[in-house]
């Protein structure tokens, strides 16, 4: 019974020495006694000084902007903005007649209302009547066969279904 004993600590101490290796490996010769072996090694982090790419243009400045009239690609550098319009410059001139770039694809029947399926502006939104589309257009009336919107300038639109009719 004893020598059964004897022997499963002597493989359970095999065993943990197996995994768990001794923790008292010698110091390398170039590291002094008592310090501390960094887990990374900054000399392989630092990387070859390369010159940078010239700036071609500002990214901030919207591409038609940045490229002036007859001039090739890449000609404005960053600081040099093209100046902005003058208040009075933009509150002389007549409001631009927007545009309405939607279409009425379809329709869900809620128990109170209709809900209209919209593609404005390759985005599509399901709206309702009272609100707006976009900061110009309002849905006045949403029917099966249409929805009517009305402009910034009172002006009312409609669009018709596009979508299967059942």
């Amino acid at each position: 019974m004893r020598i059964k004993l004897v022997f499963r600590i002597f493989v359970l101490t095999a065993v943990a020495a197996a995994v768990f290796p001794a923790q008292d490996k010698a110091v390398p010769a170039n590291n002094k006694a008592g310090s501390v072996i960094p887990l990374i090694r900054m000399d392989l982090l630092k990387g070859k000084d390369r010159p940078s790419a010239a700036v071609k243009r500002d990214i901030f400045i919207p591409e038609s902007a940045s490229v002036p009239i007859g001039g090739p690609v890449g000609t404005i550098m960053m600081g040099e903005r093209p100046p902005l319009p003058a208040a009075a410059e933009t509150a002389a001139g007549p409001p631009p007649e927007a545009t309405l770039n939607a279409r009425y694809l379809g329709y869900i029947r809620g128990t109170t209302r209709l809900t209209a399926l919209v593609l404005f502006e390759n985005r599509a939104m399901a709206l309702e009547e009272g609100e707006m589309l976009d900061t110009v257009w309002k849905v006045v009336k949403v029917t099966i066969e249409e929805i009517e919107i009305q402009g910034a300038d009172g002006s009312p639109r409609t669009l018709a279904l596009e979508g299967e009719r059942k």
